[in-house]
């Protein structure tokens, strides 16, 4: 811990390297199917919003 976490004057939020950890500790604790669900609802959302076209080709 830094002394800026410790005495609470600035806000901090962590190196890089603590944010990467987190999220490969995060997708490590998803199983495949959980995984795939995201990855379709996520494209879902996003034919519906109209950033990708039938043929899966993102709009500028």
């Amino acid at each position: 811990m830094n002394e800026n976490q410790t005495t609470g004057s600035r806000l901090t939020f962590g190196t890089w390297d603590d944010a990467e950890r987190l999220r490969r500790w995060a997708f490590l604790q998803r199983t495949p199917q959980q995984r795939l669900d995201w990855l379709v609802q996520a494209l879902e959302l996003a034919y519906q919003s109209g950033a990708i076209g039938r043929q899966g080709v993102i709009k500028p």
